[in-house]
């Protein structure tokens, strides 16, 4: 979001067009909770958030969905809100939303807490699979190919692209869980344009928001998009919200 309240209206745009069941966000860039909460009401939702002044916070807003628990993982948010996680009971599916730490500069202390988080993400990931399908969705902070970058000599000493961070995000896949933007257009599937010298209209971005999913759930995407519309937008953040559709 890079601030929900700036934000608002674009997000009202997306809810009345795309009417989506389940809505992850990430920067939410306030300690508020009822500023977010009481917008998802507004429109028949119900949600749960982790805030946090100035920096991060996330939250997962839900509506048609009967029966819903919260799940804690608060060792990953000892130092910032960075993630929630919900059960919906009668799918037997796990939505883990996330907002991977930056990492940058390599070599410090932000660094070692990006790695480490990732590190635990990973246990969860394996301990969540034993009962659930599961999907872990967000801005994960990670550059995974080469191909995933308009320019990746510019990340060459960047975090996002670090061999630390890839190999983090492959631990994930290799639990079988799917991108299934992966084998898309990479020029068609950037979801990140720097606000500095008009990125987005020389389609000059990177990959890092990302859905990864069970089997299960993968087999049953009936639809796939970026929606770039709104990094057009008046006042738009820096990220293309993303979205697919299950037929679940």
């Amino acid at each position: 979001m890079n601030s929900i309240r700036a934000r608002e209206p674009l997000l009202e745009q997306l809810i009345k067009k795309e009417n989506p069941d389940i809505i992850c966000l990430q920067e939410l860039k306030t300690e508020n909770k009822n500023i977010v909460q009481d917008f998802f009401k507004l429109y028949d939702y119900e949600s749960i958030c982790s805030t946090q002044k100035a920096y991060n916070g996330v939250a997962i807003a839900y509506k048609n969905q009967k029966k819903i628990r919260n799940i804690d993982l608060n060792n990953l948010n000892n130092l910032q809100a960075r993630n929630n996680c919900i059960l919906i009971e009668d799918l037997n599916t796990v939505i883990l939303n996330c907002y991977f730490p930056n990492g940058n500069p390599i070599g410090t202390e932000k660094f070692e807490l990006k790695t480490n988080w990732m590190k635990n993400i990973l246990v969860h990931l394996k301990e969540l699979q034993k009962n659930y399908n599961v999907l872990i969705t967000g801005d994960f902070n990670v550059i995974p190919q080469d191909v995933d970058a308009h320019d990746i000599k510019k990340y060459k000493n960047d975090a996002l692209a670090s061999r630390e961070a890839r190999k983090f995000f492959y631990s994930y896949k290799n639990l079988d869980l799917i991108d299934p933007f992966e084998f898309e257009d990479k020029n068609t599937t950037y979801t990140f344009f720097d606000y500095k010298t008009y990125k987005f209209g020389k389609n000059e971005g990177i990959r890092i928001d990302f859905f990864l999913l069970s089997p299960v759930l993968f087999k049953n995407i009936t639809n796939r998009k970026v929606l770039k519309e709104y990094r057009d937008m008046e006042r738009p953040s820096d990220h293309c919200p993303i979205l697919i559709e299950l037929n679940i």
